[in-house]
């Protein structure tokens, strides 16, 4: 049986779908996508309502049966190797479009972004991924994380632009994958002026060294062990003028410093040149901010 998180999301997200885009938008859609090329019983509605409202199982449900569900609740009658031949790659890129869509609209009907983001950035990618298990049998191609009973496992990466609302990247892989792995190649189409919004699984001060390389910007989530350095603007030295090392750069007290800045303001800031230093296991990146 489905998981309840899933049949509720699913559920959400045919309720959303409804509100938003009607029978002539996705028909159009279906055209622009090729899944539609002619005038045929099997349209652009009968897709959506067999994957998202008939059934939420589909890609567990018999052809046989879908085929039955098809005719009761719509009133095509198809084959089961009819309706095999429209799951298709037309068929995922029609999918793919009503989600992107469907998604846009949404954040843009809930999303109020300052004129100053637009300004200020050319691009605003976020970058996250989810994981979801699958039947062993998929084991040899979608190997699991190791972090359940399940030997199998699906892991999907999405980037995407919040000014543009347009997806970036875009990679269905095994659960095994390694999110950092990931990040790295998405640094290829990074950009100046694009900020780039990670979670911690990303975190790699090399691909940070990289993206700031770039003229780019970033807001991550630091590792526990990681320590951040300001260039001392007084140094010590030694009487032959020699630079005392220990007191080259000042640890920051992010902690500290976190506590004293307000909600949706900033209560603090650096000069615009100053020399930062990260430090996390071992390694340790610096760079102009």
């Amino acid at each position: 049986m489905m998981n309840d998180v899933i049949s509720e999301e699913l559920t959400l997200f045919a309720q959303e779908l409804q509100r938003f885009l009607s029978p002539a938008i996705l028909q159009k859609m279906a055209k622009e996508t090729g899944f539609v090329k002619r005038d045929s019983k099997y349209q652009a509605n009968e897709l959506i309502a067999l994957c998202v409202w008939l059934s939420q199982e589909v890609a567990s449900t018999s052809l046989t049966q879908l085929c039955s569900r098809l005719e009761a609740s719509t009133g095509v009658l198809m084959s089961p190797e009819g309706l095999n031949q429209r799951f298709n790659i037309e068929a995922v890129a029609f999918l793919r479009e009503v989600f992107t869509s469907l998604l846009t609209q949404k954040l843009c009907a809930t999303q109020s972004l300052s004129s100053h983001m637009f300004s200020t950035f050319e691009r605003i990618r976020i970058l996250d991924a989810t994981v979801f298990q699958l039947p062993d049998t998929f084991a040899t191609d979608y190997q699991g994380s190791g972090g359940s009973s399940n030997t199998a496992g699906v892991k999907i990466q999405l980037e995407y632009d919040l000014l543009g609302g347009q997806f970036l990247n875009v990679q269905l892989g095994p659960g095994k994958n390694n999110d950092k792995t990931y990040g790295t190649i998405c640094l290829k189409s990074v950009k100046a002026r694009d900020l780039c919004l990670r979670d911690l699984g990303y975190f790699d001060l090399r691909d940070l060294q990289a993206i700031q390389d770039k003229g780019a910007y970033y807001i991550s989530r630091l590792k526990l062990n990681t320590r951040i350095y300001i260039q001392n603007p007084e140094p010590e030295y030694f009487k032959n003028g020699t630079l005392k090392k220990q007191t080259e750069y000042i640890q920051l007290d992010m902690v500290h410093m976190m506590s004293e800045l307000a909600y949706g303001g900033r209560r603090w800031k650096f000069q615009k040149r100053i020399l930062v230093k990260i430090r996390s296991s071992g390694h340790v990146s610096s760079f102009i901010g």
